[in-house]
C-alpha cells in the first residue's frame, strides 16, 4: 500500500527560498505586496516539481520509469509493425506490377 504524504508541499526546499528571498526583499523595500510574488514562486516552484514528478516519492518514481519503459518499448514495437505493413504494401504493389505488366 502507497504511504499518505499528506504535507509533501511543505518540504520543497526551492519553494521555501523563493518565499524567503522575497520576504526579505519586502523587508529592504519596505513594500509588504512582494511577498504576494514569493507567494506565486512558491506555487510555481511547486508546479515544476509535480511536472517533473520529483513529488512522487520512491514507490512512485519507480511506477512512473516503469511506465516510461513501457511507453518506450511500445512505441518501438509500433516503429517495427509499420516498418513491416510498408514492407509488405511494397512487396504488394510490386507484385500487381509484375501480373498488370504480363497481362
Amino acid at each position: 500500500m502507497q504511504t499518505s504524504r499528506p504535507f509533501w508541499f511543505l518540504l520543497n526546499i526551492y519553494g521555501w527560498v523563493v518565499l524567503g528571498m522575497s520576504a526579505v526583499t519586502a523587508f529592504v523595500v519596505g513594500q509588504w505586496w512582494i511577498v504576494l510574488l514569493g507567494v506565486v514562486g512558491y506555487l510555481i516552484a511547486l508546479l515544476v516539481d509535480l511536472v517533473s514528478g520529483s513529488s512522487l516519492g520512491r514507490t512512485g518514481v519507480i511506477r512512473l520509469s516503469r511506465a516510461e519503459q513501457e511507453n518506450r518499448e511500445l512505441r518501438a514495437e509500433q516503429g517495427r509493425l509499420l516498418g513491416a505493413i510498408k514492407e509488405r504494401d511494397a512487396k504488394i504493389g510490386a507484385t500487381e506490377k509484375t501480373v498488370t505488366n504480363h497481362q
